[in-house]
């Protein structure tokens, strides 16, 4: 929750020292390139299975996109709308599971479900991932998804999406709070993972 201070909104809870108003901004006036993706034909074989990691939904598990389970070849990637996002980009979803956003790792190509934003500076990437990730959470994309076969957005929703932006010191810090508690739950999420397989090795070799 914030409250009205002037044209801007300020946040309740704010670290030391900033006292200014957030600006408030458009998804499509932060980022240096952006679009959505393609996907090659899926009748062409020859268009699969090739170098290039290729994004679906669920392989965006947190913040970081490390692996895809599908990749493609340069012949499906020219025989397509699909692009190589760079690394370091956001990738938001405008299908299926709307509004999941993750930071791709490696340097991949995705279908036309997802708007793929690059950005210049990390610290504004990471401050705009975790402000997503806060939409997603308080549902804040359902008044924009058209109805139909499919729920979903449009690359013009995404761009309109209005987010308040702090000052760049202030921006850094939150990103990076966010970014270290987020490595902190993987670090855990990992050990729990550990742990999991730990104790069915021992429940496979102590029960018969």
């Amino acid at each position: 929750m914030a409250e009205q201070h002037g044209k801007a909104l300020v946040p309740q809870i704010r670290f030391s020292g900033f006292t200014d108003p957030w600006e408030q901004r458009k998804l499509g006036e932060l980022f240096v390139i952006g679009g959505s993706g393609g996907t090659p034909s899926a009748t062409n074989a020859s268009y699969y299975g090739g170098d290039i990691p290729f994004l679906g939904i669920s392989d965006i598990k947190n913040r970081d996109i490390t692996t895809t389970a599908k990749s493609i070849t340069e012949k499906g990637l020219e025989n397509s709308a699909a692009w190589i996002i760079p690394a370091g980009s956001i990738c938001l979803a405008m299908y299926a599971s709307v509004g999941k956003a993750g930071i791709n790792r490696v340097s991949l190509a995705t279908s036309q479900a997802f708007y793929n934003m690059v950005f210049e500076d990390e610290t504004l990437r990471d401050f705009i991932y975790t402000r997503l990730e806060k939409a997603d959470t308080d549902n804040e994309w359902n008044p924009l998804i058209s109805t139909g076969t499919q729920a979903n957005l449009n690359a013009d929703k995404v761009k309109s999406f209005r987010i308040l932006l702090p000052s760049s010191g202030e921006r850094r810090l939150i990103a990076k709070y966010f970014a270290d508690l987020d490595s902190l739950i993987t670090l855990h999420q990992r050990k729990l993972e550990l742990l999991r397989n730990i104790k069915k090795s021992m429940l496979d070799k102590m029960f018969v």
